[in-house]
Parts: C-alpha cells; sequence; structure tokens
C-alpha cells in the first residue's frame, strides 16, 4: 500500500482537511510519535499493518511531535506515543502508550461505517419520509449482513412496535446482549411498549377523551373512566394532565386492576426520561401519595 492511500505525515496545514475533514468520510487515527521513542517505533508497524488490512476502513495520520510542537500543544499530547481516533471532526477515542494490535482494531471497528451502517442510515431516511415498509426491508438486508449490530434490532423492535407487534419486538430485544438492553433508548421502548399494551387492555369501544372528561366531573371516584382518560392523555404526550389522574386513582383506589395505576406511572417515568422535571415531581407526589 502507498502512504498516500490510508497514511500520511498530518502537519499543522493539512491538519484540517487531512484530519478533521476526512474524519466525516472514515475515522482517522491520528498518532503522535517522536525518532527518539522506542515504543512508537513498535507501535507504528501496528497502525500501518491495520491501515493495510482494513482497506480504507480508517485513515492514519502520523504526527511528528517534536517537528509538529504546535499541534501536540494543541492537543494537549505530554507523552508518546498518544493516539486520537477522529470521526465526525471530533475526537471519539485516545490512549497512550504500546497497545496490543487487537484492541486497537477493536477502538478502530467501533467507528468505522459498515455496509449495514449506510443501510441503516438509508432506512431512516426512507421511515422519516414516512415510507416504513421500503426502509424496514433495508433495516432487514443490513440484518442479513450483520446480525450482531444491535443498532440495527433496535432500529427494528421499534417498527414493530409501531405496527404494534409487541411480541416480536419483545422478542427482538431480549435477544440483544445484556449491556444493550439495559440503554436508556431499549428501556424508554420496552417502556412505550408497556404503555401501548396497557393501552390495548383497555375495551375497544372506550369513549373519546371529550366524554371520559365529562364523566370523570360527574363521577370523579370512577377508577375506570379515569384511568381510560390518564391512558389516552399519555398517548397524546400531555403527560402532566394523565399522572395528575392516575395519582388520583392511587390516593383513593391503590388496588385498582391489581396496582395497573402505580405500574403505569412508572413506565411513563422511564418513557420521560429522569432528566425530565416532570419526572422529578411526580415522584415525589406519588411516593406521598403511596406513604
Amino acid at each position: 500500500m502507498s502512504e498516500s492511500s490510508f497514511i500520511f505525515e498530518a502537519t499543522a496545514e493539512n491538519f484540517q482537511q487531512g484530519v478533521i475533514e476526512n474524519s466525516y468520510k472514515a475515522p482517522v487515527l491520528v498518532d503522535f510519535w517522536a525518532e527518539w521513542c522506542e515504543p512508537c517505533k513498535q507501535l507504528i508497524p501496528i497502525l500501518e499493518k491495520l491501515a493495510s488490512d482494513l482497506n480504507g476502513q480508517f485513515v492514519l495520520a502520523k504526527v511528528n511531535s517534536e517537528t509538529q510542537q504546535a499541534l501536540s500543544q494543541q492537543f494537549q499530547v505530554r507523552s508518546i506515543p498518544t493516539v486520537f481516533i477522529f470521526k465526525n471532526g471530533k475526537i471519539v477515542e485516545q490512549f497512550s502508550g504500546l497497545q496490543p494490535e487487537q484492541s486497537i482494531k477493536e477502538l478502530i471497528e467501533k467507528h468505522t461505517t459498515t455496509e449495514a451502517d449506510i443501510l441503516r442510515n438509508q432506512a431512516f431516511e426512507l421511515i422519516q419520509s414516512g415510507d416504513n415498509e421500503a426502509g424496514k426491508q433495508l433495516l432487514l438486508d443490513a440484518e442479513k449482513l450483520s446480525p450482531e449490530n444491535a443498532l440495527v434490532q433496535i432500529d427494528l423492535a421499534h417498527l414493530e412496535a409501531g405496527q404494534k407487534k409487541y411480541t416480536e419486538a419483545k422478542a427482538r430485544i431480549n435477544q440483544l446482549k445484556l449491556a444493550d438492553r439495559e440503554s436508556e433508548q431499549v428501556i424508554s421502548l420496552l417502556n412505550k411498549i408497556e404503555l401501548a399494551e396497557i393501552a390495548e387492555e383497555i375495551p375497544q369501544n372506550t369513549p373519546d377523551i371529550n366524554e371520559l372528561l365529562n364523566t370523570v366531573e360527574s363521577s370523579p371516584n370512577e377508577s375506570l373512566p379515569r384511568f381510560q382518560l390518564a391512558i389516552q392523555l399519555i398517548n397524546q404526550q400531555e403527560y402532566e394532565a394523565g399522572l395528575e389522574h392516575l395519582l388520583y386513582i392511587l390516593i383513593r383506589d391503590r388496588d385498582f386492576q391489581d396496582g395497573v395505576v402505580k405500574k403505569t406511572l412508572l413506565s411513563t417515568f422511564s418513557v420521560l426520561g429522569d432528566e425530565n422535571p416532570i419526572v422529578g415531581k411526580y415522584r415525589r407526589k406519588m411516593f406521598n401519595a403511596l406513604h
């Protein structure tokens, strides 16, 4: 492989184009080294081999820290070798010292764009435009290329949930690795599915919101219409109004339908996320109602 293919000497003059701009196309690994540094001399052949083996999945930029002191100071390089991985104009990984080839390869592969990633991005654009079926087919094609790609699996689960195929969506999620199942994105999806399933358990002839509002006003202590109203409000993203109705039931009829109100409150909190101020407010209210 020629030096100009996927390896180049980075300088202050070519850094913007060679590293920053190129990192929007593929990850750029920037290695700060020096002639006197023995670990650097051992690391460089490993990095060059990876650049050759991975054939364009990343670009290697070598920075001589002695001749490019301005760059070393800019990135606060205090020891060498120091390696940064840039993607989309930003540093996404870094390490110092000699590292095993496999460890470096795994770091690079975390940020490389695969054919499955490209299909997933195309699928996202189709789904955003409303063409769910075409988007799903691209995701299924991406799944064939990369069955272990958790993001593809999560995207498919989102689509299945949107099509009310809750059992399929949950089965797909359950096949993910534990770390992926515990991500905020997946937990939020599971709670949205749980809320949707609760809503589906309500009889299909449920009155509309206006009729339920009238019923709740005339019969405030009837739990079922208030619960039906709360679910409809939450599904329309009128969260505070829905949560208020759930709390009203919790205070007066805690055991309604085997504790479904508390379960719905917790699922709604998870959907909104702990950073949402509504969650903190209503967690306190729920605690007070229970105690």
